[in-house]
């Protein structure tokens, strides 16, 4: 068996995009992978036949995706192959054979597509308000000059670049005569979308010039064939995080933020469409979404979705993500899943379900839940196993503050009892996130070269409830007690994990932490710091959510407790850093800037500390999981040249390619 390795992630297949035929006996999906020689993501369709247990390639232009179904026979999907610019192309084939050809073209840049009754789409694309195409720059303005132009915040967002009035609306198209009609109100920014039969259900909030931006969203319900629009719930109650119907009721999840802010979990509600208002139906304090870590899935996924039972929806459980139903009679159960994650999911109103999981340490597969049993249906990446080394993750219960948490360690690849091995300390982002079981690439090759890798749960992550997940207005200091304690049980447990040699690092949140760490202990060799903030101050003042995510955490603007934002900044204490970093950012992340990973670099360089600073041209927040495939090479090797030039002997470093 071969030694997994950098590149190695381009012979995964990732699939995504579940899409059930309306009888329920076939499920299109997407299948992508990463082409480093192109340097992008290819991505076909392929379909799976329930009678027959076949998987078949649908399509094999490399450029197709977001497959729905027109009718029992007919699938509908989108391709980039001849789309020219502010436009979207869609082609339409026949399941049961020949060749495909074009349904309709757009001149909308389309993210969300449905079909309504009569022929006609329900469809969500970028609307820009003040020019017909993209306005990231103003080309030929005043002299001739190329400029930004930002009036309102965000003015740019992470993943989407300079939005500048630009807003998700909500349409419906009729192909037969070639008609756009708008539902949403232009200055709306339209977040959740659903659709069924001749109603279209969205949530979406007014996004003024000059006005606090927030994430609240209203209910609104548009009835296609008599043109009329009604918001059952205002736009500023709850944080909704789905609407769609269940049946022919409407349904969403929200959170109303009463007792934990921002990031409280979602209970259920249905419309009472006679009196206008929201039923809660199930009430939830546990987590609605799937928040396990992993920097090995690729394309889009539905994490909930409605019939006439209720919601179906991925939850984080502990260290798991499972898939549950919210049912309409008020109960909510676990319907599958166990050790892993649960991505996606495509029910049926028979009780089935389509849905898309790791489980275990390995890769996404497509299953099938019937009868109350799941079974794999795909075999995407059976190959990997066969052909690499790979170290499973053992579970490690400890206790921190009087609190049981749980973490994780995988062992060195081929681990002998009586050496010592480096380790690596791994933190995840969020913070409401959590660490899994799941396969993890970057984890799979530092231990295929020699390295332990541990990673835990700290107070603030996700799948222990709202409680657990409180930290607001405590960033930095809870954290940092669990970490070294899950340190310190480690060591214990591992007599082959060497004190000597401990690196630390992680991405997001985890790079605020890694900053955190290096300026309040030295027992670590050497860190990596990716994607992090330095500074809530400059935060508030950069990131694309604006003043409101440090405004939520403190309760307070930086003009009324300024202290209090620099108490838990990393870079107050970066004076007393004395450990060796690489700093890791992309030129346009905008959630954390890229000022903050140049801030603390020049603070360990001022201070005479060894460090290193690689700013990936092009890319977001998202590089080491959707970046460009050099690039998301390229900083792994980084990374882990860093970790094998401080923490390994000079007879146990190995070379490091891209």
């Amino acid at each position: 068996m071969r030694r997994l390795d950098v590149r190695d992630f381009e012979r995964y297949q990732f699939p995504s995009g579940l899409a059930a035929s309306p009888d329920g006996n076939m499920c299109a999906y997407v299948v992508a992978k990463a082409n480093i020689a192109q340097n992008c993501y290819e991505s076909d369709i392929w379909l799976y036949d329930r009678k027959s247990g076949e998987n078949r390639l649908l399509t094999s232009g490399g450029r197709e995706s977001a497959p729905v179904w027109l009718d029992q026979n007919t699938l509908l999907y989108a391709t980039s192959e001849g789309r020219g610019a502010g436009e979207s192309v869609f082609r339409a084939v026949c399941v049961d054979g020949g060749e495909s050809w074009e349904y309709m073209r757009i001149p909308m840049e389309v993210t969300w597509l449905a079909p309504l009754n009569a022929g006609k789409f329900a469809l969500l694309a970028k609307y820009h308000m003040h020019c017909a195409q993209d306005p990231s720059w103003t080309d030929g303005g005043l002299h001739g000059a190329e400029y930004i132009v930002a009036d309102e915040l965000p003015f740019r967002q992470d993943g989407l670049g300079i939005t500048n009035g630009m807003r998700f609306r909500a349409y419906v198209y009729d192909p037969g005569v070639q008609s756009l009609t708008p539902i949403s109100d232009e200055t709306q920014f339209v977040e959740f979308i659903g659709a069924k039969d001749n109603r279209v259900v969205y949530s979406a909030r007014h996004f003024e010039k000059h006005a606090p931006y927030q994430f609240k969203g209203n209910i609104a319900v548009y009835n296609a064939d008599a043109g009329s629009l009604r918001e059952y719930v205002d736009e500023d109650t709850y944080r909704v995080y789905f609407c769609g119907f269940a049946g022919d009721e409407i349904v969403f999840m929200g959170a109303k933020g009463l007792h934990y802010g921002y990031q409280e979990n979602s209970s259920f509600y249905r419309i009472d469409e006679a009196t206008g208002r929201e039923v809660l139906f199930a009430e939830n304090h546990e987590s609605t979404g799937n928040a396990v870590c992993t920097d090995s899935r690729y394309g889009h996924c539905q994490t909930a979705a409605a019939t006439s039972a209720g919601v179906y929806y991925s939850a984080a459980v502990h260290s798991d993500s499972v898939l549950k139903l919210a049912g309409m009679d008020g109960s909510i159960r676990v319907l599958a899943g166990g050790e892993g994650s649960v991505d996606c999911v495509s029910p049926l109103e028979n009780g089935d379900a389509y849905y898309i999981a790791m489980e275990k340490n390995r890769l996404p597969e497509v299953y099938l839940l019937s009868g109350g049993v799941s079974q794999r249906i795909t075999a995407l990446n059976d190959g990997i196993y066969a052909q690499y080394t790979l170290s499973d993750p053992e579970k490690v219960a400890f206790e921190s503050a009087g609190l049981s948490l749980e973490g994780f360690v995988i062992p060195p690849v081929g681990m002998k009892a009586d050496q010592k091995y480096p380790g690596i300390l791994y933190i995840h982002g969020g913070h409401k996130l959590t660490f899994g079981s799941v396969y993890y690439h970057e984890m799979q090759v530092w231990a295929n070269r020699g390295f332990f890798v541990y990673f835990c749960n700290p107070r603030g992550s996700d799948g222990w409830g709202d409680e657990f997940a409180d930290v607001i207005g405590k960033y930095g200091h809870y954290e940092f007690e669990d970490f070294m304690r899950f340190t310190d049980v480690c060591l214990e447990k591992y007599p082959q994990l060497d004190v000597e040699r401990l690196g630390v690092g992680g991405g997001s949140y985890g790079g605020y932490m890694t900053n955190w760490i290096i300026g309040h202990t030295d027992r670590f060799r050497c860190a990596v710091s990716q994607r992090g903030i330095a500074s809530l101050i400059s935060m508030f003042g950069t990131s694309d959510t604006s003043y409101l995510f440090p405004v939520w955490q403190f309760d307070t603007d930086i003009w009324m407790d300024i202290e209090r934002y620099w108490e838990h900044s990393p870079l107050k204490y970066a004076n007393r850093c004395t450990t060796p970093t690489l700093f890791i950012h992309s030129e346009n992340d905008f959630r954390c800037p890229t000022s903050e990973g140049i801030q603390m670099f020049q603070a360990l360089q001022y201070n005479g500390i060894e460090s290193r600073l690689c700013i990936f041209k092009g890319e977001s927040h998202g590089l080491s999981r959707v970046g460009k495939p050099r690039n998301r090479a390229g900083r792994l090797a980084e990374i882990t040249r860093w970790f094998e030039k401080y923490l390994k002997n000079a007879e146990q470093k190995r070379s490091v390619e891209a």
